[in-house]
């Protein structure tokens, strides 16, 4: 039970980078010059957590299809691209952002990567026998376990959005010394606690989010035209008093349901939301430090470099310096 998770993610290699064959103790595979440019790096911890790191671009579209009998639990976070993904009866949408928590066991699965995609993404599977290891460790709940949660079903998805502690822990990760001897080690204990949040805010019920809503339908609807405001007007935002006034609702009103919808005060809000922006422009979109600041809403570089470090545990020029350091070009 414990390599089923190896086997899955070995028939998508060979696959992928047909006909090309993948050996398991490779801990890099480059993609064929036909297909396109990039690479993916494995690495697979004592206890068997596998962490898998993309960065492709696909000269045409390829679509990837393979079925399996085994079985597996695989958190996976995209950073940048788009690609249409198919898993037994099920159809969902690899996007930017975007964090999906899988469970999976005798399936068929497609992935549709489009012409000219850039893909960067990271998955992290855990075997079975030590995900219902951990779920039979959790006090004061009802217990559970893989089958539990999958029933009679051959897929299962819990999705959300990348935050800005999960962003933190996910570069923390990717930017240690592949060198270090402690390597396996640290990525073994970032991966649990990437585990331990998402088990956690998708699969056990927290008490703050099961409470009874002070909110009408109106109110929530006003909240959510207040999100998107702010979202759309990031670089100069609205004071309280004016975004209240913008969506129909009073100031106390609009700070009580904004934290009830979204777990935080307004403008904390707001500055994760910019910080996850500027963090996505300087990785991926070769955006200048100050450039980003700007399109952000700092005027001030030496304060948006302060916020930047307390939300990534790192500074705005460390995040460009590894783009470049990671930028792979390979010719046929």
């Amino acid at each position: 039970m414990r390599a089923e998770h190896h086997g899955i993610i070995n028939r998508y290699f060979n696959v992928l980078s047909s006909p090309q064959r993948y050996d398991e103790k490779m801990d890099e595979i480059r993609l064929d010059s036909v297909i396109g440019e990039g690479k993916i790096n494995r690495l697979i911890t004592h206890s068997g957590i596998e962490c898998i790191e993309s960065n492709l671009n696909f000269n045409k579209r390829r679509i990837v299809s393979f079925q399996s009998n085994a079985a597996m639990v695989e958190l996976s976070f995209c950073f940048q691209g788009n690609a249409e993904v198919c898993v037994s009866d099920s159809a969902y949408e690899l996007e930017p952002n975007c964090c999906t928590l899988q469970f999976m066991k005798d399936f068929q699965v497609s992935f549709d990567y489009g012409s000219q995609s850039k893909l960067q993404t990271m998955a992290i599977g855990i075997p079975l026998f030590l995900f219902d290891s951990y779920m039979q460790e959790v006090g004061g709940r009802t217990k559970t376990s893989f089958a539990d949660i999958l029933g009679t079903r051959s897929f299962r998805m819990f999705r959300t959005s990348i935050g800005p502690e999960t962003l933190q822990i996910l570069n923390q990760l990717r930017n240690f010394p592949s060198s270090s001897s402690m390597r396996r080690m640290y990525v073994e204990s970032k991966a649990l606690e990437l585990f331990s949040l998402y088990f956690e805010s998708l699969l056990f019920e927290r008490d703050q989010k099961y409470r009874p809503s002070r909110l009408s339908r109106s109110d929530r609807d006003k909240i959510k035209k207040a999100e998107e405001l702010l979202l759309s007007h990031m670089a100069d935002p609205p004071s309280l008093i004016e975004l209240s006034r913008m969506c129909g609702v009073n100031d106390f009103k609009l700070k009580i349901g904004f934290k009830e919808q979204f777990g935080k005060s307004v403008f904390s809000y707001l500055r994760d939301k910019r910080m996850e922006k500027a963090w996505s422009l300087l990785r991926f979109e070769n955006m200048s430090v100050s450039q980003t600041a700007q399109i952000v809403g700092y005027s001030n570089f030496s304060h948006f470099a302060e916020v930047f470090r307390k939300s990534f545990d790192c500074s705005p020029s460390d995040v460009r310096r590894e783009r470049h350091k990671q930028h792979i070009v390979i010719k046929p």
